[in-house]
């Protein structure tokens, strides 16, 4: 969670990889295991925009 309680809507774009509980939510969303979802978005950066958007493309 943002310290600065302004910033909320910004820290809510990307997802941390380093947060069990973001990567969990990911995978959640999309169905697929923990571990693939952590690769995911270390792979393809933290911008939620550009997870979603590798996802949709894959299926």
């Amino acid at each position: 969670m943002a310290d600065d309680k302004s910033k909320t809507k910004q820290d809510r774009k990307q997802v941390s990889s380093e947060e069990p509980y973001e990567v969990a939510a990911f995978a959640r969303k999309y169905g697929i295991p923990p571990g693939e979802a952590q690769t995911i978005i270390k792979r393809y950066g933290p911008s939620r925009k550009k997870l979603d958007a590798h996802m949709a493309a894959r299926g």
